[in-house]
């Protein structure tokens, strides 16, 4: 190839791919807005569609194939070096644009017929005003109707993701198409700086085919965008078609009647499927035991070359290929004896699903045709729980046809790589044969489940519609029937579970046993019943101790409490056996959580039990005047868990029961009522001692509340600093009704009288200065700084 001719074919490919562009620019613009890159392009590209027909489109497309083939034919002709790449990727490249371009024109024409189709389609659904028959229409028209109008939703919704699919690589291949431009300008300009005559000749091949590649990028847009339109046509008259049935449908189901004789025809046609069924399944188990004998034959003729190779030289015996063929045997036979299993799993499934919608239509007539709304809600919860449990069956059938469509494709995969003359190909053969069984099987249990999904939710859609027609009366009474059921299901609700032991027979059983709602709640309506009948007699009991046994009120009291909280306890272990609820139940409080109730617990427990000490052994006891931990009064209870000690001052300070055994406890009143006080005086000195002390024995001895035996002390105490202290003693017996700070009070009163009669004086604090006279008082005058 000389250079200049390389030179002149080069200006002309780019001036047919200037021209190509320009016109495929206009020809394949009506694309979805997401693959415009700018609005302005969006607006350029409705101008050129509104102006090129689609007469103008095949006009640019034939022309377009018309060159590619023109140009694959002089580069055939062309008598250059058929090895050398540029060439053969130069004829590649040519015989795309050729295919893409055929493609082009094929796509336009389907395009344009699926146009007059769609027209025919709207001037249908337009025109159509209600059925040739009069109504009510049978329910089996109805289901038709539905099967119709859920088969159109599908191929919308396939179209649908099918466009979007091709909308995204489109937008993919613009992005290539933009690169492929980018190299080409390269191209051009390397051309350009080219030096040597090879460079220039290695250069312009590497434009020509970057050329090429550009074009073909192009036209691969343009094929795409053709698909994409198709597509919406397509899905255009899908769009209209399910518009007609959904008119439909809604026509018929106004004025729908479902008869017995419907309902027998469904069923007799359901039986004669469920028959053809079981002779399939006979027929499965038949082949089945068939396949399990083939392959057991197999293994005895490996197991028996195997003895062979053993005791015989194995290459006359038993020839590694011979031993290949029957493994390949063997694996083909294991596939069959899969498949007849998998065979009679799906067709017994189908029989299943054959039954339960035979039921379902019965249960569907009973809801439609009759006016038990109670038994309507029952059936629309039968068919809810069907919908939900065919849901993972759906997933299911889904991932075991995915399974079964791999293992395909891996051995279709495996027998390319074989040799057709090699003595495996048989066995692999049948071995694919076998998992084209399993794969058809599995889309034969999707296509069930599918169908069986789809109908039984669209009659629960149809039940739901009728349930929601009922009238407001209908309705009110219908929630007044469902609130009984309601307040069961909330009565029976089980809690959780927990598991006990029966002795039977001499063997310990272990059942299990639930804790419900009802339950519970009647063991706590049987405990408060309970506890308010041992609340009433307790009080009973209390007063009784009090007026009969002569058992003073606090000591009554803390009686009652005590027996109070044992019949809580009690009560609480007899309810809990009526109730039928195990102490097990409790079991769930152990470990971690055990732990910390019973360190929780561990204050509250030795609180309880030094109570209990304290009631045996009656060190203290209700009554008794006690100082304990700073705290001085009289014990008003004794609790499970304190004590309540009423101070001097009025105050009430409740006491946990340890301290009583734990710290140091001054009990006044633990063996006598008798109580030791003193009062302490301070008279001046001077004053007659021995009348002081007459006066402070004779004013105890009239008080009325100090006991005469011990008789009353006056003894002197301290020469103080300022007074001559006397302290009298004085015995009270202690009672609620005796305070000894009133006595104490009412002495010193008698006290200040007698000393006011006998002129006795109270000492005050008072304080002697004493002047050292041996020398002179030295006295000196200190002069005043002078102020600066």
């Amino acid at each position: 190839m000389n250079l200049p001719w390389k030179k002149t074919f080069v200006m002309g490919l780019a001036v047919v791919l200037m021209s190509v562009a320009t016109c495929y620019s206009a020809a394949f613009a009506p694309l979805p807005k997401q693959f415009t890159s700018t609005q302005a392009d969006t607006q350029e590209s409705k101008t050129a569609t509104k102006a090129i027909t689609p007469e103008q489109q095949i006009e640019i497309a034939r022309r377009a194939l018309t060159k590619a083939q023109s140009e694959r034919d002089q580069a055939l002709a062309a008598s250059e070096d058929s090895s050398r790449q540029e060439v053969q990727e130069r004829n590649r490249l040519l015989d795309g644009l050729v295919t893409r371009f055929g493609s082009q024109l094929s796509l336009i024409d389907e395009r344009e017929e699926l146009r007059r189709a769609r027209v025919v389609a709207d001037q249908k659904t337009k025109s159509w005003s209600g059925f040739h028959d009069p109504p009510p229409y049978s329910i089996l028209v109805v289901d038709e109707l539905m099967g119709s109008v859920l088969a159109a939703r599908s191929r919308s919704q396939g179209l649908s993701t099918n466009q979007d699919l091709l909308a995204s690589q489109i937008a993919h291949y613009r992005e290539a198409a933009k690169q492929v431009q980018e190299r080409e300008r390269q191209a051009a300009d390397e051309l350009e700086h080219a030096q040597t005559p090879e460079q220039r000749l290695t250069a312009a091949w590497q434009k020509e085919l970057a050329a090429l590649r550009t074009r073909n990028a192009d036209a691969l847009s343009g094929l795409l965008a053709l698909r994409y339109e198709v597509i919406g046509e397509r899905l255009g008259i899908a769009g209209v078609e399910r518009e007609l049935l959904e008119r439909q449908l809604a026509e018929a189901r106004k004025k729908v009647v479902f008869s017995q004789a419907d309902l027998d025809k469904t069923i007799a046609r359901l039986k004669s499927e469920r028959v053809n069924l079981e002779q399939e399944l006979d027929a499965s188990l038949v082949r089945d035991a068939r396949s399990r004998t083939v392959l057991a034959g197999i293994k005895r003729n490996l197991e028996k070359g195997a003895l062979l190779q053993g005791t015989i030289d194995g290459t006359s015996v038993l020839k590694k290929m011979q031993r290949d063929r029957l493994e390949a045997e063997q694996r083909a036979a294991v596939a069959w004896v899969e498949s007849s299993r998998f065979e009679t799993e799906v067709i017994s499934a189908l029989i299943a699903t054959n039954k339960s919608t035979s039921s379902f239509w019965e249960k569907r007539y009973a809801a439609l045709t009759g006016k038990n709304l109670g038994k309507l809600r029952a059936i629309l919860v039968e068919f809810r729980t069907s919908v939900e449990q065919l849901k993972p069956w759906l997933l299911f059938a889904q991932q075991q046809l995915e399974l079964y469509q791999a293992a395909e494709r891996a051995q279709k995969l495996r027998l390319f790589k074989i040799d057709k003359k090699n003595v495996l190909n048989l066995a692999e053969l049948d071995l694919l044969a076998a998992i084209r069984l399993q794969r058809e099987l599995a889309e034969r249990q999707k296509v069930a489940v599918e169908h069986a999904y789809s109908e039984r939710q669209a009659w629960l859609e149809e039940m739901e519609r009728v349930q929601h027609a009922q009238t407001i009366t209908d309705r009110t009474w219908d929630w007044f029937g469902t609130f009984p059921n309601i307040l069961g299901h909330i009565w029976r609700f089980e809690l959780f579970a927990i598991e006990d032991s029966v002795e039977v027979a001499g063997q310990k059983v272990i059942t299990s046993r639930g804790v419900t709602v009802g339950k519970s709640v009647g063991a706590i309506l049987l405990f408060l019943v309970g506890y308010m009948i041992a609340l009433f007699s307790g009080h009973k009991v209390q007063r009784i101790m009090v007026t009969r046994f002569r058992v003073g009120e606090h000591q009554a009291n803390v009686i009652r409490r005590w027996l109070l909280a044992l019949t809580v306890f009690i009560l609480m272990i007899i309810t809990l056996n009526l109730a039928r609820i195990p102490l097990t139940v409790f079991a769930f409080l152990g470990g971690a959580l055990a732990i910390g109730v019973g360190f929780g617990t561990q204050t509250l427990i030795k609180n309880f039990i030094s109570g209990i000490l304290i009631l045996l052994e009656r060190n203290v006891k209700v009554g008794d005047t006690i100082e304990v931990d700073g705290v001085v009064g009289r014990i008003v209870t004794v609790d499970i868990r304190a004590s309540t000690v009423l101070g001097f001052d009025g105050v009430e300070t409740v006491i946990p029961n340890a301290m009583f055994l734990e710290n140091k406890v001054t009990n006044w009143t633990h063996t006598n009522a008798s109580l030791r006080r003193t009062v302490k005086v301070g008279v001046a000195y001077g004053s007659s001692l021995t009348r002081v002390r007459d006066i402070l024995v004779e004013s105890a001895r009239e008080h009325g509340l100090i006991l005469k035996n011990p008789p009353p002390e006056a003894l002197l105490d301290d020469f103080g600093d300022s007074s001559l202290v006397f302290i009298l003693y004085f015995w009270i017996d202690y009672s609620a009704a005796v305070n000894p700070l009133i006595v104490a009070s009412d002495l010193r009163f008698m006290i200040d009288k007698r000393f006011g009669e006998e002129q006795i004086i109270f000492a005050f604090p008072q304080c002697d200065i004493h002047l050292d006279r041996s020398e002179p008082l030295r006295v000196q005058v200190v002069p005043t700084p002078a102020v600066p």
